[in-house]
């Protein structure tokens, strides 16, 4: 159960998601953009738009294109490697919390087997490269990291690695009503939007 002195009557505390879903708004980046990593961990300037090895769908218009090159190395929160001198984000940290989850949204619908059609759908029985996501269980982990209901967010954590915050990600959610959807629906198997009540049911936990 949440503790005492939880959310009023509409949301989280913080302003969670709000009832019914926030608007449209734009979606993720597209993946294969991405400039590669060097072998000391640091990305390069120059964008790589050729297929990588082991990357079975590299069709352009794949529903989940190929991840980044560098994905490892950004999700790594053991990677202390530092953008290096010169670099338009010379010394900040090549491995962090914001980049990773950018890069690995598109791949939300990979890791469950809900069987809403239109709300939350999975795609992991559908797309060839989800199995290319694996560096992004930290971000999901996070993600699931709550106190209670699954709206009970608790993102922030004392380690350089999670330069995130929890208003950071309801405005996100706020612009991205696709994996808003995502993350809160996969929960369930039909197509009607969760709404606090839903959540806050003990018969849904």
């Amino acid at each position: 159960d949440p503790p005492s002195g939880g959310p009023p009557s509409g949301g989280p505390p913080s302003g969670g998601p709000p009832s019914g879903g926030p608007p449209s708004g734009p979606t993720a980046p597209t993946p294969n953009m991405s400039p590669a990593p060097t072998s000391v961990g640091f990305v390069s300037d120059m964008p790589t738009l050729d297929c990588p090895d082991g990357c079975p769908d590299c069709d352009p218009n794949s529903p989940l294109q190929c991840p980044p090159r560098d994905m490892k190395a950004v999700c790594d929160k053991h990677n202390d490697a530092l953008y290096p001198p010169g670099d338009a984000r010379e010394g900040e940290r090549v491995a962090n919390f914001r980049d990773c989850y950018d890069m690995c949204k598109p791949s939300f619908c990979c890791i469950h087997d809900s069987l809403s059609k239109e709300y939350a759908p999975s795609c992991a029985q559908e797309y060839e490269n989800c199995f290319l996501y694996y560096p992004c269980y930290i971000i999901w982990w996070k993600l699931h990291d709550t106190i209670g209901p699954a709206t009970y967010l608790r993102v922030e954590q004392d380690e350089d690695f999670y330069n995130v915050d929890f208003e950071f990600l309801t405005n996100d959610f706020a612009n991205d009503r696709e994996f808003f959807q995502q993350l809160f629906g996969h929960h369930f198997d039909d197509d009607n939007a969760p709404t606090d009540d839903t959540f806050e049911n003990e018969d849904n936990w």
